[in-house]
């Protein structure tokens, strides 16, 4: 087990960060501290009692080792995020992702910090017949994806080249509480309901995707952290079942108890078209079960969504 006192949370006021950041609060002992710009989090997810907050970006080298200061592992959410904004201005996802990350681990480096768990993705691998497993050859379709990847190579090179404890976990489309700010299909279902809108789906329906809770997501995290033995490893991290997006449309009906026109329009570019992961690596190395089904995530979501979101308020 890793002796670990003190983390830092890159990007811990923004969706998975304020979920994150409850959870090592409720599960573990350690003393947390979050860097983020707030581009795209919100301060008042993170309230003193949580975590302490410093406000600056992850890009910025001074305001990191700052941040670095007296930390013993790091949890590196901090990323431009989406295919659709990466094809729109590559440039600033390279700047987001890829140097984002390699600057982390440098930092790290320096200063000994020596866990460090990276957030990737399954855009990483791009379009291939799921499962998606880790002995996939990646072939990213997008700028986001390629990013992710460059990612996952520098947290290889730093385990093999420094002895660094990484480990990067390749997120799938995660979903739950503090999410009311972002543009993907969850979110935005749960709010069009809500609002009495129709539910809008972009192609016909058909692309399947592989919807995580974000506890279970973060109780795997914890997991990378704590494990001993897997420098330089990727998992897959998800559920392992694959679901349509007009499934999906179906559940949220269901989960908010609304009965919205389901519209269709074109698809996006730069996606993929079916998802789903073989998490048996991430199961057999750190015992990583998914304990969150679909519909019971999705209830505890919009349960959240209606305490909180109001159609007003600004995305």
């Amino acid at each position: 087990m890793a002796e670990i006192e003190r983390v830092l949370v890159t990007g811990g006021c923004g969706f998975i960060g304020a979920n994150v950041v409850r959870f090592l609060r409720d599960r573990t002992d350690w003393e947390v501290r979050v860097i983020d710009d707030l581009r795209t989090g919100s301060r008042g997810y993170i309230t003193d009692d949580l975590a302490e907050v410093m406000v600056g970006s992850v890009g910025d080298p001074a305001a990191l080792e700052l941040a670095l200061e007296g930390i013993d592992a790091v949890v590196h959410l901090a990323s431009e995020t989406g295919v659709a904004p990466s094809v729109a201005n590559p440039t600033k996802d390279f700047e987001g992702n890829s140097l984002t990350t390699f600057r982390t681990l440098e930092s790290c480096r320096q200063r000994g910090v020596n866990r460090l768990v990276f957030a990737s993705s399954g855009a990483a691998v791009g379009d291939v017949t799921p499962p998606i497993h880790e002995e996939v050859v990646p072939r990213p379709l997008s700028p986001y994806g390629a990013g992710k990847l460059v990612g996952e190579a520098y947290c290889q090179a730093y385990a093999g080249s420094f002895g660094m404890q990484t480990a990067a976990l390749r997120f799938s489309n995660v979903y739950g509480p503090f999410s009311a700010h972002k543009k993907n299909a969850v979110p935005n279902f749960i709010k069009r309901c809500l609002n009495g809108e129709p539910i809008e789906i972009f192609g016909d329906g058909s692309k399947t995707r592989d919807f995580i809770h974000v506890d279970d997501l973060s109780d795997a995290i914890v997991r990378a952290l704590t494990t001993d033995g897997i420098a330089g490893e990727v998992f897959q991290l998800a559920t392992g079942i694959e679901t349509s997006v007009l499934e999906l449309a179906g559940l949220v009906q269901s989960a908010t108890g609304a009965a919205n026109e389901v519209s269709f329009g074109e698809g996006l570019a730069g996606e993929v078209y079916k998802s789903r992961a073989d998490i048996s690596k991430i199961t057999k190395v750190l015992g990583f079960e998914p304990s969150i089904p679909l519909p019971e995530g999705l209830a505890q979501t919009a349960s959240w969504y209606r305490e909180h979101w109001r159609p007003d308020a600004a995305a």
